[in-house]
């Protein structure tokens, strides 16, 4: 007997094959970012598809995978890909016959489920893509409006301004008048004293 992660195996052969999947387990979780959902569930269903792993070592590890698959509230159940299960060693011809036609159905069912799958996939992504865009199209008007405001308010200010500028200016001639006034109002003052004094003068 032949032990390989904590499997025993009847033949050095399967023993061989069963350290290689323990290998590609490692290599695998060394690789990929297991802690996210999406790619766990992508390489999950790719290795159920290619069928990488046949002992009971792989499997282990598929089996690890669609467990955690299965605590993941948004990932549905459809979307994972069941084990197939064969015989592990053919005996007679007719074993061997059976287990390569349940093996073909196995892919064939496998290739059914990953082609309605990547449909599913596809309409979600078409759906998020016609989100995406009303959801720009709504964020470019938003973004259009605020930039209106903006303006409009800088516009604005700019009158105010100009207003404010316009009553200063005016305010300034008023002033300017009014010391005139003032000025002309003195000037005629003394005018009117000096003809005084001179009609005095000329009384005399």
């Amino acid at each position: 007997m032949y032990k390989v992660e904590g499997y025993e195996f009847e033949t050095k052969e399967q023993a061989k094959l069963a350290q290689k999947e323990a290998a590609k387990v490692r290599y695998i979780k060394d690789q990929t970012s297991m802690d996210d959902p999406d790619v766990v569930l992508r390489l999950y269903n790719k290795l159920v598809m290619r069928e990488v792993f046949v002992t009971p070592v792989g499997r282990g590890f598929l089996r690890e995978l669609q467990e955690y698959l299965n605590t993941i509230p948004y990932i549905k159940n459809e979307d994972i890909l069941p084990i197939p299960v064969f015989q592990p060693q053919p005996v007679e011809i007719r074993d061997a016959r059976e287990e390569e036609e349940a093996r073909q159905r196995a892919r064939k069912r496998n290739r059914e489920k990953a082609k309605m799958v990547m449909k599913a996939r596809q309409q979600k992504y078409r759906d998020y893509r016609k989100l995406f865009h009303i959801s720009t199209f709504f964020a470019v008007v938003f973004a259009i409006g605020i930039i209106g405001m903006f303006l409009i308010t800088y516009l604005s200010a700019d009158n105010v301004n100009m207003i404010n500028y316009e009553n200063e200016v005016i305010n300034k001639y008023e002033t300017w008048q009014q010391q005139l006034d003032e000025r002309e109002a003195e000037l005629n003052r003394r005018e009117m004293e000096l003809e005084q004094q001179e009609e005095q003068t000329w009384d005399r």
